[in-house]
């Protein structure tokens, strides 16, 4: 399918995987001619679901296809996030971890926003960082934007480039090598990888590790056998574990004076750092109807094909939606299957 705004051709459809052969007339000179006309992909993000979007495009349409990747600020690498707990105690394994766009795919574009102001079937509106607003034309468009968490040393959301989380690690880093006591807020994999990590590479430093639910890693299969396993190795490395208590009104990392924590349970706990690694919501940057929202978990609503009819009821022009950033999640468990969906 040519663009609308294309004078010049008339339209063939061919029901192809790889892209989409069409038949051109050039009525100035009055000849026929064939042409191919790539199709356009924009996906917005470039986490692991983002970067999952792009390999998988390039799988299935290789050269017909052009990608454009919006990415915020100076962020100049693909963000997996998972190795964030090993890079704040070793901040450079960051070159390990931060790897450019270009070992994905050699083809897609990266392009750095101010804004992503508005998703519409066919077009994303955009602020540049020079601050002018222009809209990219699309045949189709893949969220892929994540999730906000409460810590921005956990996960950033402003748009940091590579050296500029170096940066951010290193400080926590030295931080911890003086701390007189760090306390770890949650017990999902992140929370309990952190305080592991930290008792890893700093055991004289005292780690606490709280956590509201009664199971560590409680949304993982088998999840009474991986808490005790998680509380055993732990308990091993010397981190002090609390389950089934919080802090109220714990919402932020903090970096100061030692201050005494205590508990809806009366445990007191004394910390100059503090690290929240919960209460994570889905990311959703631009303006959406309240129908495309999931009232639960305030993610976006997507078919099982992974497609975003509310914000798009254009066949032609398809929005879909992967990862954290969903109603689904995204979760280890899920991601296979979404990024299959996807594909499909």
């Amino acid at each position: 399918r040519f663009p609308a705004d294309s004078p010049n051709t008339c339209q063939i459809r061919k029901p192809r995987r790889r892209g989409i052969t069409t038949l051109g007339v050039d009525r100035g000179v009055g000849f026929w001619a064939f042409a191919g006309f790539k199709m356009r992909y924009i996906v917005i993000g470039c986490g692991w679901f983002g970067a999952s979007a792009v390999r998988a495009i390039d799988l299935i349409s290789g050269d017909d296809a052009e990608v454009t990747v919006l990415e915020l600020g100076n962020k100049d690498f693909v963000d997996p996030n998972v190795p964030t707990p090993r890079m704040a105690v070793e901040p450079d394994f960051v070159d390990v971890a931060y790897q450019p766009l270009t070992k994905i795919s050699d083809r897609a574009k990266l392009v750095n926003v101010r804004e992503v102001k508005s998703v519409s079937p066919g077009a994303v509106v955009i602020v540049t960082l020079e601050g002018n607003e222009q809209t990219l034309k699309a045949d189709g468009v893949v969220v892929a934007t994540g999730s906000v968490q409460a810590s921005p040393l956990m996960k950033d959301s402003t748009g940091k480039s590579k050296e500029e989380r170096r940066a951010q690690f290193v400080a926590f880093r030295d931080s911890v090598k003086t701390s007189k006591g760090v306390l770890v807020v949650g017990g999902g994999t992140t929370g309990v990888e952190l305080a592991s990590e930290i008792a890893t590479d700093f055991p004289g430093v005292k780690t606490t590790l709280i956590s509201k639910s009664e199971l560590l890693l409680r949304n993982t299969a088998s999840r009474e056998k991986v808490h005790t396993m998680a509380m055993k190795a732990l308990k091993k490395q010397g981190v002090t574990v609390i389950t089934g208590d919080y802090v109220e009104g714990l919402k932020e990392d903090y970096s100061g004076e030692p201050k005494t924590f205590s508990t809806l349970k009366g445990v007191n706990i004394e910390a100059d750092l503090v690290v929240i690694c919960a209460g994570g919501q889905p990311c959703i940057p631009f303006p959406t109807a309240p129908e495309a929202v999931d009232d639960d978990t305030r993610g976006l609503v997507v078919t099982n094909a992974m497609l975003c009819e509310k914000l798009s009821d254009d066949p032609t022009k398809p929005i879909w939606a992967v990862g954290d950033c969903t109603m689904y999640g995204g979760r280890a468990a899920f991601g296979g299957a979404q990024t299959a969906a996807l594909s499909a």
